[in-house]
């Protein structure tokens, strides 16, 4: 029997569905009123669908049931005349507002721009870099030419205009007043001293120019100190260093110079060598005469520019590029 068991109870238990299936509806007909009701509300139920119809005759109940009109009286439902007139307003529906249009969202203000701090200043010193009294100078720029002497006036050489020193002391010299220090960028290992004639005296120091001021600083006075080096040459050539023929006149009469010293000293000369060195001489003679009356000549077309030489086209450019720099510095370190 065990081994017949389960394909017996397999057959037997689809025979009581198939007969379950097909003689339940038989069944629930015969039932009485009351439980064929709760059955169909079950299977509705296991279904999802619930009491639809219950919930579709409850409305139509209610939809039918006669107006209560005012002092008593009533009317069909289904008399549309008479509660148009009652439970309802005969005027037309307002009109459809329409949605409050919704501002975009402006933009987060920016902060205002800081106003930009003078670059002359440095924090330490709001006052920045000023023009002062020789007694009260801190540095200075030299404004020209000027000779670099040791402790004990020794002449160590020039130095040109737009150079930067910082003062450590001062002194008295030959009768006037000199700065004892070095120049920065430090060049010297041992203190030098300069004329304080020749400086424009200044406070601070130069670390608190900027950059592009020290620059203007530099250009400002390296050039009017070309132009006023210009001047006195002038004055001191009589004009002559204004000719564009001067520095040619200058080395042609030099080399002449040079070559007639030295044939002096060659006695032992001879025959034909010393009729060579001779021809040489003599055309070097005649090179400097020529280069001469073209300068004379020039000096003559000139003369009202040697007697005034700040009309000189030369020094007016040295003049025009200096300026150029003065509206780069701060107010009162510009000087004419």
């Amino acid at each position: 029997m065990g081994k017949n068991f389960w394909p017996l109870f397999i057959i037997a238990a689809a025979l009581g569905a198939a007969a379950i299936w097909t003689q339940t509806p038989r069944y629930v007909t015969d039932l009485p009123e009351g439980l064929r009701a709760a059955f169909r509300s079950y299977v509705r139920q296991a279904q999802g669908l619930g009491d639809i119809k219950e919930q579709v005759a409850a409305q139509t109940e209610e939809k039918d049931k006669p107006v209560q009109l005012l002092g008593g009286t009533t009317v069909p439902a289904t008399d549309t005349s008479a509660a148009a007139g009652i439970g309802t307003s005969t005027r037309p529906p307002p009109a459809a507002t329409p949605a409050p249009s919704v501002a975009p969202i402006a933009a987060a203000a920016q902060p205002p721009p800081e106003t930009p701090r003078a670059t002359f200043a440095s924090p330490a010193d709001n006052k920045g870099v000023k023009a002062v009294n020789t007694s009260s100078a801190d540095w200075c720029v030299l404004m020209r030419s000027t000779p670099i002497q040791t402790l004990d006036e020794k002449p160590l050489g020039t130095a040109s205009g737009g150079r930067f020193f910082v003062i450590e002391r001062r002194a008295r010299s030959g009768g006037g007043k000199v700065f004892i220090g070095n120049f920065t960028p430090k060049r010297l290992s041992q203190p030098v001293q300069i004329d304080s004639r020749h400086a424009l005296s200044l406070s601070g120091s130069p670390d608190d120019l900027s950059t592009a001021q020290l620059h203007a600083l530099k250009m400002y006075y390296q050039l009017r100190g070309e132009a006023i080096d210009y001047l006195d040459e002038v004055h001191r050539t009589k004009g002559d260093c204004a000719s564009p023929l001067y520095k040619k006149l200058v080395e042609a009469e030099r080399i002449r110079d040079f070559r007639d010293k030295e044939l002096k000293q060659m006695s032992g000369l001879k025959g034909d060598q010393r009729a060579v060195e001779l021809e040489e001489l003599e055309k070097l003679k005649r090179k400097a005469a020529d280069l001469r009356a073209q300068h004379e000549s020039w000096k003559r077309a000139h003369a009202a520019q040697i007697a005034d030489p700040t009309r000189d086209p030369h020094y007016q450019v040295l003049v025009r590029e200096y300026r150029r720099y003065a509206g780069d510095l701060p107010a009162g370190l510009a000087v004419e």
